[in-house]
């Protein structure tokens, strides 16, 4: 074999693996992207964590809100948003208490903020539309 047809060989192959690398994505299933803020009695709500669960099955998705209580949500490591249809929708702010190894409280905790009806029983059931949607939460509670 001469070194032509190797090199031919060498880049058929290379092509067809960044051919099968760009089909990844057409797996993706329909997703909304989706952003919103969570309040707590008008005050925006930092580390709440958010999760849409897709009534029909399929693959959640998640965010962390940040100092101004804003998400975006993420469905995986490389597309944002959430499958198209309804969810329910859990918010939680709970975390344990962090204590490293010598002794020392790394983080002191927090208990839960709302009442279960945002999260362990939620009532909270949305729709994603299969463009921008922002969905915010304004929860007013004790």
């Amino acid at each position: 074999m001469n070194q032509f047809s190797r090199c031919s060989q060498c880049l058929a192959i290379a092509l067809f693996g960044f051919a099968l690398a760009g089909c990844g994505d057409s797996n993706t299933p329909p997703l909304g992207d989706v952003q919103g803020q969570v309040t707590f009695n008008d005050a925006p709500v930092d580390g709440c964590n958010v999760v849409f669960v897709p009534l029909e099955g399929g693959r959640s998705s998640s965010a962390v809100t940040d100092m101004d209580g804003r998400y975006v949500l993420k469905f995986n490591a490389t597309s944002t948003g959430a499958l198209v249809g309804e969810h329910k929708v859990q918010l939680t702010t709970a975390r344990d208490r962090v204590v490293s190894d010598e002794g020392t409280l790394r983080d002191a905790g927090r208990k839960e903020v709302f009442p279960k009806e945002y999260n362990s029983e939620t009532t909270q059931i949305v729709e994603v539309a299969g463009s921008d949607n922002t969905i915010d939460f304004h929860v007013v509670g004790k």
